[in-house]
């Protein structure tokens, strides 16, 4: 028979060893107590890790959209401010033109006035950015969807209806003589060569430089909306055509009768401008609408995903709990064990 010899120094080692296992296994509990789901998702799923990954995409894939989401409301906001400002203006301007129709000599002056401050303020409105982007200029975001029609030199705008106004009465605009023009004589050429210039092609030559395709965009994994306004819509060439006639075609200067046709013009073209205006609210306020449902639907479906993760990838706590109790437990026991061991010596014997 053969007697093997077992030392102390053996046995100390082996039991160190199995601390070393132990205390990886209670790392490994410790951390699927604390997260809530297994240390190694994927040895323990095995093939159903693929249906755990694909869950765990489309919830990233809706966070996405929910934060694109939110930039656009922000967006839309800053354009139905800019909508309602130029809705107000029109108004206001109305007001004054009503007001002025009547009162030849200051109250002209002062209309004519009044247009040259809000056509100005109309290109910066429809001029306005956020994030970096022309909200108005549709997919040509980069670009200013207005030119100032007052720049120096000219802008192209501003030299058609000059020619077009000498062309028609053999004067220009800031004559002494421009009284004499009569109310017949102007209205046909506020229907004719004046109306022209803010025509579609004509706008898009002088005016605008903005694109007639407007901003679509993603708001859930299937469906995408209209989120911005063109700034060739016909609502801002009317409210262009009342202001550029008002400030530009002899304002204070022109006789009682001519002033009211121009006056009139105006103001038909601006109540016409005030309702397109509100139209396009709308539209822009069906957009945000399906936002806010689009993000409430995507919230209930990052609920139901996280529930489906959890449920693959998610541990029982009081097992994992338990796991790591009897693990500490048997560290701390070979602890003890491993001490014990270590202070065996024959001299304790001898």
């Amino acid at each position: 028979m053969k007697v093997a010899f077992i030392s102390t120094a053996a046995i100390a080692q082996t039991t160190r060893s199995s601390i070393s296992d132990i205390q990886a296994e209670l790392a490994k509990a410790q951390q699927e107590l604390a997260s809530g789901r297994h240390y190694d998702a994927g040895l323990a799923l095995g093939y159903r890790i693929s249906r755990s990954e694909s869950m765990r995409q489309e919830f990233d894939q809706l966070t996405a959209i929910g934060e694109t989401n939110g930039v656009l409301g922000e967006r839309i906001t800053t354009t139905q401010n800019a909508l309602q400002n130029l809705v107000d203006d029109s108004q206001a301007m109305i007001a004054t033109l009503l007001g002025a129709r009547n009162s030849p000599g200051t109250a002209q002056g002062v209309a004519a006035l009044d247009a040259k401050v809000m056509l100005e303020t109309m290109v910066d409105t429809l001029n306005t950015t956020f994030n970096g982007e022309r909200i108005f200029g549709g997919i040509k975001t980069d670009v200013a969807p207005l030119n100032d029609y007052y720049s120096t030199p000219a802008s192209l705008a501003k030299q058609s209806v000059d020619a077009d106004f000498l062309a028609a009465f053999g004067m220009t605009q800031t004559a002494p003589t421009v009284d004499t023009i009569d109310a017949t004589s102007m209205q046909t050429f506020l229907d004719g060569a004046f109306a022209n210039n803010f025509a579609s092609g004509p706008w898009t030559a002088n005016w605008s430089n903005a694109s007639d395709q407007v901003v679509e965009s993603r708001i859930s994994i299937s469906m995408t909306v209209e989120t911005s306004v063109s700034a060739n819509e016909e609502p801002f060439r009317q409210m262009a055509q009342a202001l550029t006639m008002v400030a530009d075609l002899g304002g204070g200067n022109l006789g009682q009768s001519a002033f009211q046709a121009l006056a009139d013009t105006a103001v038909g073209l601006l109540g016409q401008a005030i309702t397109g205006l509100t139209l396009q609210q709308s539209k822009i306020a069906v957009a945000e609408e399906g936002i806010r449902q689009s993000n409430e639907r995507m919230d209930l479906q990052k609920d139901v995903l996280t529930g489906g993760v959890q449920n693959l990838e998610g541990v029982d706590p009081f097992e994992a709990s338990t796991r790591a109790t009897n693990l500490l437990t048997q560290l701390e026991t070979s602890f003890a064990l491993t001490a014990r061991l270590q202070r065996l010596s024959l001299a304790n014997y001898l």
